[in-house]
């Protein structure tokens, strides 16, 4: 299969808060990668041939500019990479030098390496950040048998026996804040679904005054400086972000205990994800320590609330955008009559074609990322242990040798073929994949099904853009729109 390199586009200014800039100043770090290379006095030897296998492809030399320009805007950082450098780029994040891989043949080399072979990305970042145990900060034997404790809730009869309650929480939810007439942020309103979604789901309830607190804990908690996940230099008490962040995290893990308590306290009992993971025992028969189930707890929450959450934004916004997919849409509900079963809902083609392009256009997280423990050999290059590997999610999905026209939006491509994991691959792949990937693929197909069968709608921001939002990209506008009339109603 031939790849080809995506069309530049415009630079774009990087724009930063000047106390972010003050912090990241030349005398806290290098701004240009350094490499030292070794002398070719003599070229057979040992040292040189090591150097010129090592040797890692083209990329951009400044630390500084390079992150920056990728917080703020990934997608034209990657297409302007990939037409400069090609397929393999090297690039110098301040969390360390890493190598994009821009093409499903290097992804798939990426994500069907052993395990062994990786790290986790960023440890002292995000362990600082959400927890040491969480699963994004994790490795090796840890994280295999995190995973596989933490795995089922998500998956076969435990995710569907929380289907008919997706579905009331998008109904109520919607009926509650798409009143014929009103105009509104739909950002807020698919937030507010998927924050009562994951707290029914994780914790069995998401009303009364304690979930109220967390609610508002979890959303700070969303709105994190993303300096705060991309360098630990910001991990300092001069940045003003970071101290928030500690109070945070002290107010979170103390909400979070008393949850945890409540929880034991009623001897584990129930079908929720807490006391799922309280009764769950690792091979050789222990249970999850409390402060190991908080750092789990906030990976759920934070991941499970907020990815959902503009995943179903971007489905409005598209959906706004093309009254031909929601007119196909409703025919394909109608076909399944007036009360469908959830599963039948969710196993919908066109509908889950639908959410597919969504992903595709509009990747929440933009690259699947670890550290080399061993060396790895990708075209011609063999990339050492310490540089980190990232199969650009972005690049892959506008490829337009894989997806033709890849900037129109069209869910009747997932209809005429079928892709490769290597080449759509939304939550991740390999034995990093987001283990929610089924729950929030379900959730989303569900809460789109309620929301084009309930409502009329227009869009007043058709031109919206994406910014970012911590580790995520969201809608820079929050999808607006207005409510025009309720189906339906008498």
């Amino acid at each position: 299969m031939k790849f080809i390199k995506t069309k530049a586009g415009s630079t774009g200014v990087i724009r930063s808060a000047r106390l972010e800039l003050q912090l990241l100043t030349v005398n806290s770090f290098p701004l240009k990668s350094p490499e030292v290379r070794p002398s070719p006095q003599n070229k057979n030897d040992k040292e040189w041939r090591s150097y010129t296998m090592s040797k890692l492809p083209d990329g951009p030399r400044w630390m500084l500019p390079s992150t920056l320009g990728f917080i703020r805007d990934p997608y034209e950082v990657t297409r302007r990479l990939r037409a400069k450098y090609g397929d393999l780029v090297t690039f110098p994040s301040l969390n360390g030098k890493l190598v994009l891989a821009m093409n499903p043949v290097f992804g798939r080399t990426i994500l069907t390496t052993p395990a062994r072979h990786f790290g986790a990305w960023g440890v002292g970042t995000i362990g600082d950040t959400i927890g040491a145990r969480s699963l994004l900060a994790t490795e090796g034997e840890i994280h295999r048998a995190d995973r596989r404790l933490l795995m089922p809730p998500f998956h076969g009869r435990r995710m569907r026996a929380y289907a008919e309650e997706m579905r009331r929480l998008a109904r109520a939810r919607f009926e509650r804040a798409l009143q014929p007439g009103a105009t509104l942020n739909m950002l807020e309103v698919t937030s507010d679904l998927t924050m009562d979604v994951i707290l029914r789901s994780v914790f069995g309830v998401s009303n009364g005054p304690d979930f109220e607190r967390g609610r508002d804990l979890l959303e700070q908690m969303v709105n994190i400086s993303p300096l705060l996940l991309f360098t630990k230099r910001a991990h300092t008490r001069l940045f003003g972000g970071y101290r928030a962040l500690l109070r945070l995290q002290v107010s979170f893990r103390a909400w979070l205990a008393d949850r945890i308590a409540e929880a034991r306290a009623r001897g584990g009992a129930g079908e929720d994800i807490l006391a799922l993971m309280l009764a769950a025992r690792y091979e050789d028969g222990a249970a999850m320590p409390d402060e190991d189930v908080s750092s789990q707890l906030i990976t759920l929450l934070f991941a499970g609330h907020e990815t959902t959450a503009i995943a179903l934004a971007w489905a409005t916004h598209w959906l706004g955008k093309h009254p031909e997919v929601v007119a196909r849409l409703r025919a394909e509900l109608a076909a399944l009559g007036p009360d469908p079963e959830a599963d039948a809902i969710a196993q919908m083609p066109y509908l889950t074609a639908l959410c597919d392009e969504t992903l595709r256009l509009n990747p929440i997280v933009t690259e699947n990322l670890r550290l080399l423990l061993e060396p790895l050999e990708l075209g011609e290059y063999k990339i050492p242990a310490g540089i980190g590997v990232a199969v650009s999610i972005a690049a892959i999905h506008e490829d337009p040798e894989i997806f033709p026209e890849p900037q129109r939006f069209r869910p009747e491509r997932f209809l005429e073929r079928r892709y490769s994991p290597f080449e759509f691959l939304p939550f991740g792949g390999g034995h990093r994949r987001c283990i929610g990937a089924a729950f929030a693929a379900y959730e989303m197909r569900l809460a789109v099904a309620e929301l084009v069968s309930g409502w009329d709608f227009e869009l007043l921001r058709p031109d919206e853009t994406a910014r970012r939002r911590s580790v995520t990209m969201g809608p820079r506008h929050g999808v607006p729109i207005r409510v025009l009339t309720r189906r339906g109603a008498d």
